[in-house]
């Protein structure tokens, strides 16, 4: 036991004073090297930007240094011109990258401003679906939401801004400005605008049409002033629906520094502008040269605002006076596919959208937000948003086979039996059956017949003696069994030609 603790405590200063020994032997004990670090080896980049500088020590007589010195003048005009050069390639491609940025890059939340018009006659009916789908967070950040109308309100974390608080006592007291002075009125006497069946619904005061008009003008100058930062001012109103995504992908394309006012084309008296119900984006480029030079815009078209029926319409020729032009090719005022004006259920799908892309519909119901929100979700948009694509799955499994008591509302062609002579028939080189076209107000099934003789014929109606066709689809609409009108009017028979739409693809 004595021999083993000894030899344990032999062992620890063996151990130490190897460790001493290599110290000494590895480390180099001078301070002269203390500090110093290897120079990197210089890449042949760096080479090439040094090369001109010499050690005057390297020269030994005059001529050499004479040498030296031209040589090294060439070389210092070399290296001038290869600076620029390379300063013109940084500018390029800093020129690059922000178009990129702009054009390419999606615009994300802080780059959109979405603003939402409602109205205190409209709001509790329209206004409640979209924030649980259109401006719920997982779509758009809150602090990219801006919601107007002519009543200010508190819903949840929403914040409901009167884009008319601003506007003189004089145009208060107008009687344009009636419902804005008996909305309160009505709220204050337990009156609730919501159509909803239960005791103190009311539809609320009349008039709600004639002051929409005068909102556009103030709230795109309050918005554009309390969110100077976003790139995009995107417009829908509470009966609209963007496919945001889509819209995104679709301002990718346009550098907002630059003029831009986009949307679906509207003309009306002396102006060209975007339809207000489709929806539309203006740029953070557009509003400085408008709103941004002007801030008395809405003081200066007021009058123009009395004179005519529409908020859009003031806007478009606001903006062309500051010369900001709708459409797109630097504002060229022409008619493109997208943003829509209808509902899906009335719109018309043609050969000439077929192929191109969504952005949105109008006129739309709260069911319909609901159904376009969850179809939305659904769809991957890495891949672009067509017609096509809407038409195929929202609208294409419910029109699979003919219905009684619809009316698709096919109307391009009618063969009427007082007319029956007399009925156009297609001239533009389709193929049809004269025969079956001249038979075609006879029955239902006559009518059908004829459609399918017409080789582009793609839907057909009939009633009493009357069979429409048309070489478009449209959905159309019905009466349920329970209503009134299938008491009162005869019955409609539609159908369609679904098997036809291979002829359409893309």
């Amino acid at each position: 036991m004595t021999v083993s603790y000894r030899n344990n405590r032999i062992v620890p200063a063996v151990i130490i004073a190897i460790c001493l020994l290599l110290t000494v032997w590895l480390i180099d004990p001078s301070v002269e090297d203390l500090g110093k670090s290897v120079a990197p080896k210089a890449t042949d980049s760096h080479k090439a930007q040094t090369a001109y500088y010499y050690d005057q020590e390297e020269i030994q007589d005059e001529s050499t240094a004479e040498d030296y010195a031209s040589r090294q003048k060439q070389q210092e005009e070399q290296q001038r011109e290869q600076e620029q050069k390379l300063k013109q390639q940084q500018e390029e491609d800093d020129s690059s990258v922000n178009q990129t940025s702009s054009s390419d890059m999606l615009p994300d939340d802080d780059d959109i401003l979405l603003i939402v018009k409602t109205g205190g006659t409209t709001m509790w009916k329209r206004l409640l679906v979209h924030l649980a789908t259109t401006l719920s967070a997982e779509r758009i950040s809150p602090s990219s939401i801006a919601i107007y109308s002519d009543n200010a309100e508190t819903i949840g974390s929403f914040t409901v801004i009167d884009s008319l608080a601003n506007m003189s006592a004089a145009v208060h007291n107008s009687s344009d400005f009636d419902v804005y002075r008996q909305q309160p009125e009505y709220a204050a006497n337990n009156y609730y605008v919501e159509t909803a069946g239960m005791d103190g619904d009311e539809w609320g005061p009349v008039g709600g049409w004639i002051i929409d008009k005068y909102k556009f003008l103030p709230l795109m100058q309050h918005a554009g002033r309390n969110w100077p930062r976003a790139k995009w001012y995107v417009y829908m109103e509470d009966d609209t629906y963007l496919f945001l995504p889509a819209v995104r992908s679709y301002l990718a394309g346009f550098d907002w520094r630059e003029r831009h006012y986009l949307g679906s084309y509207a003309a009306k008296s002396d102006a060209v502008f975007a339809h207000g119900g489709a929806g539309f984006a203006l740029s953070r480029g557009a509003w400085e040269a408008s709103f941004g030079k002007n801030p008395r815009m809405a003081e200066d078209y007021h009058q123009y605002v009395v004179d005519h029926c529409c908020g859009d319409q003031v806007l478009g020729l606001a903006l062309r006076d500051h010369g900001v032009r709708f459409g797109e090719n630097g504002g060229d005022g022409k008619f493109t596919w997208g943003f829509n004006p209808l509902v899906h259920w009335t719109f018309v799908f043609s050969r000439s959208n077929w192929c191109h892309h969504l952005k949105s519909f109008h006129k739309v119901h709260s069911r319909d937000v609901a159904r376009y929100y969850e179809f939305e979700k659904s769809w991957d948009f890495s891949k672009p948003l067509l017609y096509r694509d809407f038409f195929n799955h929202m609208i294409l499994p419910s029109i699979q086979s003919d219905a009684e008591w619809w009316d698709n509302t096919a109307s391009q062609y009618e063969v009427a039996s007082s007319t029956k002579e007399l009925s156009p028939a297609p001239e533009d080189g389709t193929k049809y059956d004269a025969d079956l076209w001249a038979d075609a107000w006879q029955s239902v099934e006559a009518c059908k017949a004829a459609c399918d003789g017409w080789e582009d014929c793609m839907m057909w109606s009939f009633v009493e003696d009357l069979c429409k066709m048309d070489n478009r689809m449209i959905m159309g609409q019905g009466f349920a069994s329970s209503m009134s009108q299938r008491k009162t009017s005869l019955m409609h028979t539609s159908g369609w030609m679904p098997e036809r739409l291979v002829n359409w693809e893309c």
